[in-house]
């Protein structure tokens, strides 16, 4: 009896491990499956999807840029030519007014000279300082020589021609007459000569 019991006990056991291993298969089929390299083409294809708007993006962002930048460059000088039609004005108002007061006229003149100094000043533009300095070929031109005793050999005795800084930069060098004392110095630098000294002759 008992060996029977085992027998039958055993089959249940069996019975029941059967039954636990299908269930166990049958969750396993119900688990998609995943192809790596569809997963991948998806990646792909969203992160090319990405490169094309970003790309797209940036060429509307060059091309306002560039539109602006044009546009820019185009009216930069406006500013200028506005203030410089304001002495346009007053040079025009000056040729309609009666010139039978010499005086007058100069003072006129002198007005719309410094309205000007101050247009420059403001567009950062300034007058290069000359006599009486060392001649300097980066801010001068020596255009003539001439020879003063009484000066230092390679100061400027006179200026032809005012030049100008902007900011940093020369805008126009000054042209200028450079103080000489040997006669020499006009065969090795082939600049004509003025002479300065009194008598109008050479030491």
């Amino acid at each position: 009896m008992r060996e029977d019991e085992r027998r039958n006990g055993a089959m249940r056991e069996h019975t029941s491990v059967d039954t636990t291993s299908g269930g166990l298969h049958d969750d396993l089929a119900e688990i998609p499956v995943v192809d790596p390299l569809e997963v991948e083409r998806e990646k792909n294809k969203v992160l090319s999807e990405q490169l094309m708007r970003t790309q797209a993006d940036y060429e509307n962002f060059r091309k306002r840029s560039e539109s602006r930048y044009q546009e820019a460059v185009r009216y930069a000088s406006e500013g200028i030519l506005l203030r410089l039609l304001e002495v346009h004005d007053n040079l025009e108002r000056a040729l309609e007014s009666d010139f039978a007061d010499p005086k007058a006229a100069k003072e006129g003149v002198r007005a719309i000279c410094q309205q000007m100094t101050k247009l420059l000043e403001l567009e950062s533009v300034r007058p290069i300082e000359s006599v009486g300095r060392p001649f300097d070929p980066y801010y001068h031109h020596a255009v003539a020589k001439g020879n003063d005793p009484n000066s230092p050999e390679g100061i400027i005795l006179a200026e032809y021609q005012k030049g100008y800084m902007l900011r940093e930069k020369v805008l126009r060098p000054a042209l200028v007459l450079v103080n000489r004392h040997l006669q020499e110095s006009q065969e090795a630098t082939g600049i004509p000569s003025e002479d300065t000294s009194e008598g109008g002759d050479n030491p």
